[in-house]
């Protein structure tokens, strides 16, 4: 099937009058949140009863965003049968203990732009190629010709530009400037919109990312940097795991670093969340498939069910291995 007939058939099945649930993965990202909030508010302007759900807790970075304060973190109060939308998970797994909870979907629409997505649904609109679910979920909108509203378009520009890390990502496309200058063209302000993303942290995450930056290590002749946030320094900063969004591109922002990985002990949890980046030719998603992981060529996450000095060890062992010889 054609992108453009598959495009058309997603639209035709989330507008029949049946009930649309639209969620996204555990530790939500500006991507996984704008996409689903855009979809929302679109189906809604067509009069279908559209709602979102994500799972606990919401990251407070994205609280600004048209719609989150509406969105729930349980399916409690789901209706009894509904079409559910999918967004940037590229396994059903990635959705956490809300998946189990999702019992009315009477289909499943997976939208995702990761490699390693599984195709777990009954209409998968699948491409590794785009920058982000965002640039992907302007495409839906564009084959329904449905116009950018404000509200669309901030959460579209969220997504987009948190995905391409404010486009310094190497996967960044033309589409993403184009996606992003259309929202900005429908009212999205840059400004406002970058600083509620990226510049705007409490005084206890700039205390914790402090905390974290005194860990900082690096490896293979600086070309391989580590950073940890510890389970005790979340404690004392009253903080929780969702509250390190943008900890991951510190080491990686290190002149001569080539592969990064931010390392967190999570709370209540007998595993260890790596969050790994890349320049260059390394390819985290390797990286990250080995401990059972996946996502992007430059920046690809797992989780590992062994101490975190055990799974820092081995990390910086795999990324290393991946390291290009240095020009003689």
């Amino acid at each position: 099937m054609s992108d453009s007939a598959l495009l058309n058939q997603i639209w035709a099945t989330l507008t029949d009058g049946q009930p649309v649930v639209v969620t996204s993965h555990v530790r939500l990202d500006g991507d996984g949140a704008g996409s689903s909030l855009a979809l929302c508010h679109a189906l809604r302007l067509m009069g279908t009863d559209c709602r979102c759900v994500f799972p606990p807790p919401k990251p407070p970075v994205f609280e600004f965003l048209p719609g989150m304060d509406e969105a729930a973190e349980s399916a409690e109060a789901l209706p009894e049968a509904y079409h559910l939308v999918v967004v940037d998970c590229g396994n059903l797994g990635r959705l956490g203990p809300l998946g189990q909870d999702l019992t009315g979907a009477v289909d499943t629409t997976n939208i995702d732009h990761h490699d390693t997505n599984t195709r777990f649904g009954g209409l998968n609109y699948v491409d590794p190629s785009a920058s982000s679910c965002g640039e992907m979920m302007r495409r839906l909108l564009n084959a329904a010709g449905r116009p950018l509203t404000l509200e669309i378009a901030e959460c579209l520009f969220t997504a987009v530009v948190h995905d391409t890390g404010r486009f310094s990502h190497q996967d960044t496309t033309p589409e993403a400037f184009a996606v992003c200058g259309e929202c900005v063209a429908a009212g999205a302000r840059p400004d406002e919109l970058i600083q509620n993303i990226f510049m705007s942290p409490t005084a206890a995450q700039v205390r914790l990312q402090q905390m974290a930056m005194a860990t900082l290590r690096f490896h293979a002749e600086g070309r391989v940097a580590t950073m940890v946030v510890t389970e005790r320094m979340l404690r004392r900063t009253g903080l929780r795991a969702v509250d390190t969004e943008g900890f991951a591109e510190i080491p990686i922002s290190v002149r001569g670093v080539q592969a990064s990985a931010l390392l967190k002990e999570m709370p209540d949890c007998d595993y260890t969340k790596v969050s790994m980046r890349s320049k260059g030719d390394v390819d985290v998603c390797a990286v990250a498939g080995a401990f059972g992981g996946g996502g992007h060529t430059h920046a690809a996450g797992c989780e590992v069910s062994e101490p975190l000095d055990d799974v820092r060890r081995a990390v910086v062992e795999a990324l290393c291995s991946r390291l290009r010889a240095p020009a003689s």
